[in-house]
């Protein structure tokens, strides 16, 4: 059994301090019953050797959620270490969804249910503030229906595990570069349009539906899954940093994915959401070629995506590098240079002369509305 703790129903909660949060969740947590036992406000729990952890996550988890969302956000259960290992089976390998750099994605069962066991690297402790960012701004996006709705987290193991509703059990890259190694059928060029405006709607909601602008930093193929209906879903904020209040840009360390990092980012200078916009043209340039933005994928004349792409739309034979697992559905050619002229302006080495990531959708939608209905 586990203690589901909504903080939006409990409004004056807003006004406490960090100290006084991390009293209470530890409070709370000792509450939390034993697998099969009813609950009781009665029953405390003995304090065990594994409340190390529990404590010291417990307590940065809080502290960020006041920071990041003044303790307002959508309320998550709390799961045991034992429950999510037996609902992985002992996470094993036959189960991955995915492989990052710093977690892997299983699928589970629990209660009956498919659901989505995200493990953080044991060894390294360093990854613990990449999980509690996860957690918390996961928390605040899953109202988002192209969002994999977090449903809660366990604090007991060194670095959190979270846990999510199921949302496929392949990542878009498995059905844009490894097609080839046996995947599903490849996707079509709607259904490809279809995500990328969906991607891109979630990304507006982080950039701007928030109480402050949040850049994710790592948009990727592999940072996004798809159910049987080619649903896409952004489920990785690790990486996502807040535009401090007042301000129109942040300045950290470089952080991103290879492929994927704007210039402005490889640069160390400050940045703001523009970033994402890159992140995003580069992940529209791999939908519509079929290939791997790293530079070793490309010969040493083409190793700038950006430039590879732009000649071939300038000398009119950009249906010679689209992916071939669409360039015979006899896609409309003003349709193939709307898409790549659109990734080409995210691109752009200018921070301002980018689009805004709302504006890049707003134009997704305009062109997924005028194609064909093949999917």
């Amino acid at each position: 059994m586990t203690l589901t703790i909504s903080i939006k129903a409990l409004p004056f909660f807003s006004h406490m301090d960090a100290d006084a949060w991390h009293d209470l969740f530890i409070y709370l947590h000792r509450l939390q019953p034993k697998e099969g036992k009813m609950f009781s406000i009665f029953t405390r729990r003995t304090q065990t050797k594994d409340e190390g952890p529990l404590l010291k996550n417990g307590s940065m988890l809080l502290e960020k959620l006041i920071a990041s969302c003044n303790g307002k956000c959508n309320p998550i259960r709390t799961f045991s270490a034992e429950e999510l290992s037996k609902a992985t089976n002992g996470f094993n390998v036959e189960q991955e969804i995915s492989r990052y750099v710093h977690f892997v994605l299983y699928k589970g069962f629990l209660d009956g249910r498919e659901i989505s066991v995200k493990r953080y690297e044991i060894r390294e402790s360093k990854y613990l503030e990449t999980a509690i960012t996860d957690i918390v701004i996961g928390s605040q996006m899953s109202v988002h229906k192209n969002v994999l709705k977090l449903i809660g987290c366990c604090l007991e193991t060194q670095n959190p595990l979270l846990v999510y509703e199921f949302g496929g059990e392949k990542t878009l890259k498995k059905y844009i570069l490894d097609v080839h190694e046996g995947q599903p059928e490849p996707l079509t060029w709607k259904s490809r349009i279809r995500i990328a405006m969906d991607i891109a709607n979630a990304v507006a909601y982080l950039h701007t539906a928030l109480a402050r602008p949040i850049i994710h930093r790592g948009l990727s193929l592999i940072s996004i899954v798809l159910d049987s209906k080619h649903v896409a879903k952004l489920s990785e904020f690790s990486l996502s940093i807040a535009i401090p209040e007042g301000k129109s840009h942040v300045e950290d360390a470089i952080s991103g994915i290879t492929g994927y990092m704007a210039p402005e980012v490889w640069k160390g200078s400050k940045i703001n959401e523009k970033a994402d916009v890159y992140s995003f043209g580069r992940l529209l340039f791999e939908l519509l070629t079929g290939r791997n933005n790293v530079p070793e994928y490309y010969a040493a004349e083409d190793a700038i995506v950006e430039e590879f792409v732009q000649s071939y739309v300038e000398s009119n034979r950009l249906i010679e590098i689209v992916d071939q697992n669409i360039s015979s559905e006899g896609i409309n050619r003003d349709e193939l240079v709307a898409f790549a002229k659109i990734a080409l302006s995210c691109t752009e080495e200018n921070p301002e002369d980018r689009p805004t990531i709302t504006d890049v959708a707003k134009q997704l939608r305009q062109l997924h509305k005028a194609s064909p209905c093949i999917t």
